[in-house]
């Protein structure tokens, strides 16, 4: 199955092994080390329930308008303290699935999200949109479900005209489909030709010390919403520590 890669700018397998510093990760499989499932997470298991795929899925076949958020477990340094004005420096990159039960016509899904929180908790949590611009579109939420841009799914790829001219295309793509896509979201950072470009200042959004993870919600009908690898990293010192509040 081949990977479509998503490229976003956010001013905002079978290995059981990670590499952890004060402010990188890698999971190249999910065996739920060093993870926080909340609501109705968990680790997928295979289709004749033996053993576990590997995926972190948010939702649950067995539940409707089932949500959850699977999260690192532990603080990380966004800021070198709570009233700094700079922000370090960020990205991170996952493959994800979203793949509705339903193959005919399914009714879409509330959606997947990177999401960073102040609090480890989901207290609160619930599925919902608002205002979307369609059932297939990639945001950048602030405090809010109501996204400050968003654009349609799909990536950007360059080729070249008859006369030899490199030119930019754009691929759409159907978030649902149940295929596998690669996502990345980069702050203070820009890739050549990223799907959404804003600017956002975080530092007055973000305190020092930050929980970083996903969260998905399907609607009326059966749909999955399933991490698959997971990299994020950031330019805070490695001897950096939580920053005390109080």
């Amino acid at each position: 199955m081949q990977i479509q890669n998503l490229c976003l700018l956010a001013l905002f397998v079978a290995i059981f092994s990670y590499t952890t510093s004060a402010a990188r990760f890698n999971f190249n499989h999910f065996d739920g080390s060093n993870l926080v499932f909340l609501g109705d997470a968990e680790l997928v298991s295979t289709a004749d329930g033996s053993s576990l795929s590997g995926a972190l899925s948010m939702t649950r076949d067995t539940s409707r308008f089932s949500h959850g958020q699977g999260k690192y477990a532990n603080e990380i340094p966004f800021k070198p303290s709570n009233s700094s004005s700079t922000t370090y420096s960020f990205k991170t990159s996952f493959t994800f699935s979203i793949s509705p039960r339903r193959k005919t016509n399914p009714a879409p899904g509330h959606g997947l999200a990177f999401i960073v929180v102040p609090t480890i908790d989901n207290d609160g949590a619930a599925g919902k949109g608002f205002l979307d611009i369609n059932d297939n579109h990639v945001g950048i939420d602030i405090n809010s479900v109501k996204s400050t841009v968003s654009e349609k799914a799909g990536y950007w790829v360059q080729t070249r005209t008859a006369e030899g001219k490199k030119v930019w295309e754009f691929k759409e793509l159907k978030l649902s489909s149940g295929d596998k896509y690669k996502s990345w979201v980069e702050y203070d950072t820009k890739p050549k030709k990223p799907l959404i470009e804003t600017q956002i200042d975080l530092s007055k959004v973000f305190l020092g010390n930050m929980f970083t993870g996903f969260s998905g919600s399907m609607g009326r009908e059966v749909e999955r919403h399933d991490i698959w690898t997971w990299r994020f990293e950031n330019n805070a010192p490695k001897e950096t520590k939580p920053v005390q509040s109080g």
